[in-house]
């Protein structure tokens, strides 16, 4: 699979890939990751699924994207991730039992 990996990266026509991720991308409302993107140039039979793929259509979109020819990806990973906050214990205990589940794997 190796061998078929790297012959189909060498036949990727990029100008294509990206204008088919711009129309995904316009697509949607609210925005799209760069996974989102991927998965669906995947499942379209445009890229194959691996992680140099992925890389390189990460490095294709960037490029796009600076030249202005691409619009801007929502970036999960930048993302600030706050820790739940309470004015005070009787908020958090307050709130408690909405957070209990039952194990429903045991036995």
């Amino acid at each position: 699979m190796g061998t078929c990996t790297g012959m189909a990266s060498e036949r990727i026509r990029w100008p294509a890939v990206v204008g088919r991720a711009r129309e995904i991308v316009e697509s949607y409302e609210g925005g799209v990751t760069l996974r989102q993107v991927m998965y669906r140039l995947v499942s379209e039979g445009a890229l194959p699924h691996t992680a140099p793929m992925y890389r390189r259509l990460s490095a294709q979109l960037a490029k796009a994207r600076r030249e202005g020819r691409f619009p801007d990806l929502i970036d999960t990973v930048r993302e600030v991730h706050v820790p739940p906050a309470w004015t005070g214990a009787d908020a958090f205990v307050a709130e408690m039992p909405s957070w209990f589940r039952l194990d429903r794997t045991e036995g």
